[in-house]
């Protein structure tokens, strides 16, 4: 058909419904799909096709019900007038029947009939589930759709059903999951004081009617709304023994709403019971134990770091021979001039020096991609979540922080899920250090290079001293300035699931995509302005006419011992002239900075580009540490690194500043330019600190008889009283963006907020 009619869909259910599962089968997309609530922080779109339609599938965030308790909720409320103007499709998981059905209740009483899809139904039938679904259809007056969206299985029907001509989202007719006639009358009558019609109104109207009963503090009611509630508290009272209470009516719509799910229930489906395997219950017992489940899961990273080096060693050699013969091919076959020198300086050594990297970013994340898969992440969300109060924070602040370990971007993005001001921010200054792959290459060059005996205890070492140093920021931070009561951390327990390739496989597709994309980006951007800098300017005085003495020796006869004078000439004059260049020229300058830590100016400079992208640290020196030789790893030996300045060097790169990207991030999400320099300042001291305390331990547990005692106590003490004041001013500044009387306001908007609080 030529005239195919254009329909917006919106995908609306409980966090791990599956909706995101159904939006990657409808539309044929990759977003990443989690077992945890707030992996969709914000409205995704994607379009499909039908013989009738072209349809724009909008992915809302996951809520479990409309009452706006945190960000993800307000954005489904904010969207829900534009949602009813195209198809709405409520994803249901029919495994957890009634608590799901309490979102579509909401919707139905709204005057919404949604296109319900009634997702896990392999599960529910598995589990001995049945249900009726012309009752359902005919009882709630909406249109169900057995699917299976892990797999695709019934999506097509749907699909269809959603692209025809005639389809209507809003039908008024009569519902068991319906409001009730006394709680309309009186929705219709708080409707009135705003001029308004049940019948003519909004949902969002309707909505907030329903508020406008149950919601609002006594000093903020109009006196006819009072007597409206009033009124509605005795209808309801009629034939009780305890009279309702108007401070009661939330809770008492909640639980008329739990009745009427019931009844439906009963009337047309055989729900199973929650019959958990034996040995789930027992992983269980293990896995969230009090006491064993945070060993066990430190011990799983322990075997992914492992895993990263050893596994991971064997096809990093492949990559490492690839780069070498490409160079070599190169520098063969091209005239010798700038063009070569751009090439295999810049070009091949600097983005080649970060792509040898892939294949142990690949095997970071298969195994995370397990874990998140089989449902386990949800179980370390749930044994963080007390680690996480001692820092002021509750579960829901893993969410963010495990995802940190991809990229620190989609991690602060992911702060909306929280809904206190003060925890959001808090978790935003929290985030960049968490080890995000991008830091990854510097770990794994060093310490395969400093430590080639046991290399994934180091970077294992080097993860947890990270861990401290984050947990010592947030209970600091959470001491200095008590935070208000948490709100619910309500956190879905998938059942355990057995991981499918295709979901693995695309994920490791989507990592290695952006890897090689960011590569071929930023990454050569940088390693190219690094080459520039290192070439220029092209005439460097030096302190020996090495070109005479190059020409004398390539005109004697070709010996071993010729050959090897010519080599080393070239090189200590590729040396000198880098000396004599911007970049060194730059590193030197501000090298008096970095000089305590043990860093040399190349050190100092690679972290530079890092502010760009971290990845772009290794870039830098493999393009400033060619002129000593082909191996990078050997040349910084050469040069004095030691393993004591690797791995502070390492330490440092860890918890310095962020990428640009996740910076601006931080600056929008949190609205404040003070927060974002502040952060910038609490970084660097912070880095700073830990990397000079760590040297000076280092040179201790050495048996250096030379350490200056006194200079580095000076050093230590006058750095942690900075670092204090800088801290003492964040918290100053965070303190002063939320309102002043939230321990004794019971209507500030930070409060945590309960299921039976809303509408």
């Amino acid at each position: 058909m030529t005239n195919k009619i254009q329909r917006n869909v919106f995908l609306l259910g409980n966090p791990n419904s599956g909706k995101t599962s159904l939006f990657n089968a409808v539309t044929g997309e990759r977003r990443r799909v989690g077992n945890w609530p707030g992996v969709t922080v914000q409205k995704l779109e994607g379009t499909a096709k039908t013989e009738t339609a072209n349809l724009t599938i909008c992915d809302l965030p996951g809520t479990y019900s409309l009452t706006p308790a945190t960000p993800e909720e307000e954005v489904v409320l904010k969207t829900i007038d534009e949602a009813v103007t195209g198809c709405i499709v409520n994803v249901v998981d029919i495994a957890n029947f009634e608590r799901n059905l309490f979102l579509t209740t909401q919707l139905i009483e709204l005057g919404i009939r949604p296109v319900v899809s009634l997702n896990c139904f392999d599960s529910f039938t598995r589990a001995g589930g049945s249900i009726d679904l012309q009752k359902f259809s005919t009882f709630t007056g909406t249109t169900p759709f057995p699917t299976v969206a892990r797999t695709g299985e019934g999506t097509q029907n749907l699909v269809e059903f959603i692209g025809k001509p005639e389809l209507t989202c809003i039908d008024d007719s009569t519902s068991c999951l319906s409001l009730p006639q006394v709680w309309l009358d009186a929705a219709e009558e708080a409707l009135n004081l705003k001029n308004l019609k049940w019948i003519s109104a909004t949902p969002a109207q309707r909505y907030g009617a329903l508020v406008d009963l149950i919601k609002l503090q006594p000093e903020q009611v109009v006196p006819e709304l009072i007597e409206i509630r009033q009124n509605l508290a005795k209808k309801l009272s009629e034939g009780r023994d305890n009279p309702v209470k108007t401070t009661n009516l939330a809770c008492e719509l909640a639980s008329d709403r739990y009745r009427r799910i019931e009844s439906l229930i009963a009337s047309c489906a055989i729900v199973p019971g929650k019959n958990i395997p034996a040995w789930q219950e027992k992983l269980d017992r293990v896995l969230t134990h009090r006491f064993l489940g945070l060993p066990v899961f430190a011990m799983m990273m322990a075997w992914v770091f492992w895993t990263t080096f050893s596994v991971g060693e064997i096809p990093m050699g492949w990559m490492e021979s690839l780069v070498e013969w490409l160079s070599d091919f190169v520098q063969v076959n091209m005239q010798e001039g700038l063009i070569r020198e751009l090439l295999v300086g810049g070009i091949i050594n600097g983005v080649g020096g970060v792509i040898i990297f892939i294949p142990n970013i690949l095997i970071l994340f298969f195994w995370i991609a397990l874990l998140e898969d089989s449902g386990y992440m949800s179980r370390a969300a749930f044994i963080m979540d007390r680690m996480m109060n001692s820092i002021g924070l509750h579960g829901r602040a893993f969410i963010p922080m495990i995802m940190g370990l991809g990229c620190n971007v989609p991690a602060v993005l992911a702060t909306r899920i929280i809904d206190n001001r003060f925890q959001r921010l808090l978790t935003m200054l929290l985030i960049p250090l968490v080890t995000c792959a991008a830091r990854l290459p510097v770990l794994v060059l060093l310490c395969g290079t400093f430590f080639p005996e046991n290399p994934s205890t180091w970077m294992f070492t080097l993860f947890f001293v990270n861990l401290l140093v984050l947990i010592f920021l947030g209970q600091t931070t959470s001491m200095l300035f008590r935070t208000t009561e948490n709100s619910p951390f309500l956190l879905e327990m998938p059942p355990y699931r057995l991981p499918t390739p295709s979901s693995v496989f695309h994920m490791l597709y989507e990592k290695a995509a952006h890897f090689i994309e960011k590569a071929g980006t930023v990454i050569l951007a940088g390693a190219i302005i690094i080459w520039v800098l290192s070439v220029f300017p092209r005439e460097v005085p030096l302190s020996f006419d090495y070109e005479s003495e190059l020409t004398r020796l390539r005109s004697n006869e070709a010996t071993v011992e010729t050959t090897e004078k010519i080599a080393m000439l070239t090189r200590q004059r590729e040396i000198e002239q880098m000396e004599g260049r911007y970049m060194a020229r730059l590193g030197k300058f501000i090298h008096p900075v970095m000089e305590p830590l043990g860093f040399s100016w190349r050190e100092t400079v690679s972290l530079i580009p890092g502010f760009l992208a971290k990845e772009s640290v290794v870039s830098t020196l493999s393009v400033l540490y060619l002129p000593y030789s082909d191996n990078l790893g050997d040349a910084m030996r050469k040069t004095g690194m030691t393993p004591l300045t690797a791995f502070v060097f390492m330490m440092f790169t860890l918890l310095y500043i962020p990428c640009i990207a996740t910076l601006g991030v931080i600056w929008r999400e949190s609205g404040s330019m003070r927060f974002t320099v502040l952060s910038l300042l609490v970084y660097f001291a912070i880095a700073y600190i830990v990397s000079y305390v760590t040297l000076k331990v280092g040179a201790i547990l050495q048996t250096s008889p030379n350490l200056a005692w006194f200079e580095g106590l000076v050093i230590i003490t006058v750095a942690l009283a900075a670092g204090w004041y800088l801290l003492r001013t964040f918290i100053v500044t965070i303190s002063g963006s939320r309102c002043k009387s939230c321990s004794s306001c019971s209507s500030c908007p930070s409060r945590g907020k309960s299921d039976c609080s809303g509408g």
